[in-house]
């Protein structure tokens, strides 16, 4: 994993994640359902795949759990206003506001697209009892 800095703290990601909160951004949603699986994974890393398999009820395609999990990016990065680099294509790779990858980032996001949560993130979730 390449020494990424972290674009913002855990107390940040704390008021980021409630804020989206009061603002019934996770209703009708797998959003905190989906951090809790991300976080709870061994070594706080998921595929889009494990994410799709891990909601309840799963979720259709690794398409439709990347889909979501790159909504979910957007708007914490909106809350921090982070702006991530963008693919070749010109879109932006929303997910790094939530994970690192192996190799900084790659230009795809498959089902076998290896995320680690970054670390601030993580300690956000266990210090707001999101996540055990």
């Amino acid at each position: 994993m390449d020494a990424t800095p972290p674009i913002a703290s855990a107390e940040q990601f704390k008021k980021a994640l409630l804020s989206l909160r009061d603002q019934h951004k996770f209703r009708n949603t797998h959003f905190v359902e989906m951090l809790r699986f991300h976080c709870q994974a061994p070594g706080h890393q998921t595929t889009a795949s494990q994410l799709a398999q891990g909601m309840q009820p799963p979720l259709a395609s690794y398409a439709a759990a990347s889909l979501q999990y790159n909504k979910l990016a957007h708007l914490i990065a909106d809350e921090l206003n982070f702006t991530p680099p963008q693919r070749k294509k010109g879109t932006r790779m929303w997910w790094q506001a939530l994970s690192l990858a192996e190799n900084g980032g790659d230009d795809t996001l498959d089902g076998n697209f290896q995320l680690t949560m970054r670390p601030e993130l993580v300690s956000a979730l266990l210090e707001l009892k999101w996540s055990k």
